[in-house]
């Protein structure tokens, strides 16, 4: 449900912005998974395979916020599982979009701006009834967003910037104000004494987040070499390559939102990726009677796929993906009051998508 937990706005909560001017990426996806996951990684969680995502080289002047593909296209197919306690079964299908494009022309050395866009469609099939407020599940559950990215290189060595999203997450999108929901991220990174490592610093807040809060991070980047780095703080991470066919890497992200990811290259074309994540997703539902209130998908999820390299940018995923502890409930935050909790069982998801990395 990554992708699905950026289909809701959730952020998916990355690490490692920015990117260099030569590959223009797209801060997730969260969650953040998000992405992130933006729409962090599957139904709409695999809907983005990098919500919290792993860095492919050392970074220097890297931020708080990971980047994924500027284009992805693809869905995702859960079958139907049955609900705890009540006559009925759940299944799950998506489908997503995303671009990320410069609105000028970068050069090196100049502020950078990156215009986002995305969208997502998460279907619920079900005949299963919130317990409390006696309504249905909601059958199709909407993101549509559209924002900014800035990166702006300093004298110093370090880098400024942010970004910031605007759209509605919600069963019936942009349906009234109160529906309405943004991103918005402020980063500021330095280099470190010894001119080899990074002190990042960031505020990020979404209100549909786990928690919907202006959240402060600041992370130390370490990099004893250029086959390992390690972000100790908030947000955390590493990255270690031990050689040229393999990558594993983790991420957190306050509250629940993890990722652990190994990757190994089979040849010029084909890659083994495996990986086990939270996943959040939330949304503003159009009839709740309490403002504040929110609709969470939660799951965790354990993955194996393969990675094609097509040619000209453009990369062809497919994943499996078990899913479990899976259940949909109602609140104002991720931590309390919960209400209409429905759990449903554990079971299988596969995933699809396309990507331009340019």
């Amino acid at each position: 449900m990554a992708g699905l937990a950026a289909c809701a706005g959730a952020a998916e909560e990355p690490v490692g912005w920015p990117p260099p001017p030569e590959r223009i990426a797209l801060l997730p996806p969260v969650e953040f998974n998000l992405e992130e996951d933006f729409f962090s990684s599957e139904p709409i969680a695999d809907a983005d395979t990098e919500p919290v995502p792993a860095l492919r080289k050392p970074r220097r002047g890297g931020g708080p916020f990971g980047s994924a593909a500027p284009v992805s296209i693809g869905g995702f197919w859960a079958p139907a599982t049955d609900v705890v306690g009540q006559p009925a079964t759940l299944g799950m299908n998506a489908q997503f979009a995303r671009v990320a494009a410069p609105l000028v022309p970068p050069s090196e050395g100049s502020p950078l701006w990156i215009g986002i866009g995305r969208f997502g469609r998460l279907e619920l099939a079900t005949d299963a009834i919130l317990p409390d407020s006696r309504q249905p599940v909601p059958d199709q559950l909407w993101l549509v967003e559209t924002g900014l990215t800035h990166i702006r290189p300093l004298a110093s060595g370090g880098t400024l910037g942010g970004t910031f999203l605007f759209g509605s997450a919600s069963d019936q999108p942009f349906a009234a104000g109160r529906d309405l929901t943004l991103m918005a991220i402020a980063f500021w990174n330095r280099p470190a004494a010894n001119g080899r490592d990074e002190w990042n610093y960031s505020i990020f807040y979404s209100p549909t987040s786990q928690l919907p809060y202006p959240l402060p991070g600041a992370a130390y980047a370490w990099r004893p070499n250029d086959s390992f780095e390690a972000k100790i703080g908030v947000p955390a991470s590493f990255e270690w390559r031990p050689d040229e066919q393999w990558t594993i890497s983790a991420a957190y992200f306050p509250l629940v939102n993890g990722n652990v990811e190994a990757r190994r290259r089979l040849g010029d074309e084909w890659s083994f990726v495996a990986f086990y994540r939270t996943d959040t997703q939330i949304y503003f539902l159009a009839d709740r009677l309490v403002d504040d209130e929110r609709f969470y998908v939660f799951d965790q999820r354990a993955a194996v796929g393969l990675e094609r390299t097509l040619g000209s940018g453009f990369t062809l995923e497919a994943m499996a993906s078990w899913l479990f502890d899976r259940e949909l409930f109602q609140g104002t935050n991720f931590t309390s009051g919960r209400t209409d909790v429905i759990e449903f069982d554990p079971g299988p998801g596969l995933s699809l998508q396309l990507l331009w990395r340019r």
